[in-house]
């Protein structure tokens, strides 16, 4: 079964981004490729959706987004701009109330489908010869088996308190870069990572940490729902509910290694980071 939709949060407030932030949502920072083109990075997210496969994407933005968003969007088609999904819809989050809050107002958009994609508004890639991160994802997603897929780059120690960290269990006759999800922690200490999230096959010291794609059964809608229910007012984690999917499915739940790198733009350095990997040609 093929993934049509993705879903797209992008209405964070930008805090560490500021004073940009207070005129501009992050979603449209810059950022030039090697052959010269300027997009934002929003444009960058919709084509890795687009190359993937994905007709269909939902961004998930706040009140104050709303204007920038429906200028650029047919501005940039009317110019003649390919290579995008070919029905992007804006669906307003009214205020912050966290990743997971964002992901569920997508649910009646993607009402009837068999699985959905989700994309973080911040986070681009490059890649080496196996194809766009999504893409990769996608194949690895098993629709018969999966009630979630996650895509995963391995990190360092110094990252493990910036990210959500599994570990992972080979699959016998599967594809080398796809795992079972054993377990899953946000942003470990190191300490508990060496103890509990060791993944075989990896070198020592090296993690499988969150990249920032996914895809979800519609089972994670119905997940979503019963965590703000029953929650305590704070902000919907999607953690949180991708900790349920494994405990309802203890072999249900996958891991694919990406076969490139997810670059958060949502900081000064990583956008930094992220603007010298495009310009010196990394992606491809």
């Amino acid at each position: 079964m093929t993934v049509r939709k993705a879903i797209i949060p992008t209405a964070g407030r930008g805090i560490r981004l500021r004073p940009w932030t207070f005129g501009c949502p992050k979603a449209m920072l810059p950022l030039v490729d090697a052959r010269g083109r300027i997009r934002p990075v929003l444009h960058w997210i919709l084509a890795e959706a687009a190359a993937a496969g994905i007709s269909e994407a939902a961004l998930i933005v706040s009140p104050q987004q709303c204007e920038v968003f429906e200028r650029y969007l047919p501005a940039v088609r009317n110019a003649g701009a390919n290579g995008l999904p070919e029905r992007v819809e804006i669906i307003i989050q009214p205020a912050p109330a966290g990743f997971g809050d964002a992901v569920l107002r997508g649910r009646s958009w993607a009402a009837g489908e068999s699985a959905v994609a989700v994309m973080l508004g911040d986070h681009v890639y490059t890649h080496g010869s196996s194809g766009s991160c999504l893409g990769q994802l996608l194949k690895g997603h098993d629709p018969a088996a999966s009630a979630a897929t996650v895509g995963m780059q391995v990190v360092g120690a110094e990252e493990l308190l910036r990210v959500g960290v599994a570990r992972g269990e080979p699959i016998p006759g599967a594809d080398e870069r796809v795992y079972l999800c054993k377990e899953l922690v946000e942003k470990p200490s190191l300490q508990l990572a060496g103890e509990r999230l060791v993944t075989p096959g990896l070198p020592e010291g090296k993690y499988l940490g969150h990249a920032g794609l996914y895809v979800f059964s519609p089972e994670i809608f119905d997940v979503l729902s019963s965590l703000a229910s029953a929650g305590t007012g704070g902000e919907l984690e999607m953690t949180d509910a991708q900790a349920e999917l494994l405990r309802r499915h203890p072999r249900g739940c996958r891991l694919v290694l990406l076969d490139g790198s997810a670059h958060d733009t949502g900081t000064p350095a990583g956008y930094a980071d992220t603007f010298a990997a495009f310009a010196a040609g990394n992606r491809r």
